[in-house]
């Protein structure tokens, strides 16, 4: 019997469980608390800090980011109901900040924190923007994938066999590849879930006449019975 694939087995974006959410939870709550601890440096010594750490002070640039973690939880808190955890968006809006601290030209400007502040913004809204993309890209191919089973059974229907790719193609409107792409696609997604379907029976649930009757060697000549 043909049915039409689901959506959670094709879709490459699960929804998060519970338990996930909650721990995402915790860790944005220990990363605010964290980051709560140190005093941002000004002045002289904001100056001091950044020049040693251009220079490859390793000590200069952890003081420098541990002082400016505030405003990455706070971007990440911000940012936190359009696709990424906070987690995802603070690790995001860290890298952002490292990259300020090693690319702030203190010659040229001495506006550090806006610097900074553009940079994990950037950061963390092209992660953004790369999230949207897979979802788009997710959703886009569990709908390629609907429209070539319903293309099967309709041509199946009207030819009374399996349809060729170019006669799926041309059902599809579609280019002779992509169909045997999204083709191969639907067929990966039907194997995982026999694989899937397969665990959860026990041997005395399998009909072994009907296997044996839909098998391969039932209009193979029969043996000589050795």
């Amino acid at each position: 019997m043909d049915s039409l694939l689901e959506l959670p087995a094709m879709s490459p974006l699960p929804r998060p469980d519970a338990g996930k959410q909650g721990s995402d939870e915790r860790l944005a709550q220990d990363l605010a608390e964290a980051a709560g601890g140190a005093k941002h440096p000004h002045g002289a010594e904001l100056r001091r800090l950044l020049r040693a750490a251009g220079l490859g002070d390793a000590d200069a640039r952890d003081a420098l980011t541990q002082a400016h973690l505030d405003w990455v939880i706070g971007a990440a808190r911000e940012r936190a109901d359009r696709g990424l955890s906070v987690a995802d968006l603070f690790q995001e809006g860290t890298i952002g900040l490292l990259e300020a601290i090693d690319q702030f030209p203190p010659s040229d400007r001495d506006d550090f924190e806006a610097f900074a502040r553009e940079r994990v913004a950037a950061r963390m809204d092209r992660a953004l923007g790369d999230e949207q993309r897979v979802v788009k890209e997710g959703r886009m191919l569990v709908q390629a994938a609907e429209e070539y089973v319903g293309a099967e059974i309709s041509v199946r229907n009207e030819l009374g066999r399996t349809a060729s790719d170019a006669e799926l193609a041309e059902k599809l409107k579609w280019s002779v590849s992509r169909t045997k792409e999204i083709g191969q696609i639907v067929a990966d997604a039907r194997r995982r879930h026999d694989e899937e379907l397969l665990e959860y029976l026990e041997p005395e649930d399998i009909d072994l006449e009907t296997v044996i009757e839909d098998g391969p060697s039932r209009d193979a000549p029969a043996g000589d019975g050795r």
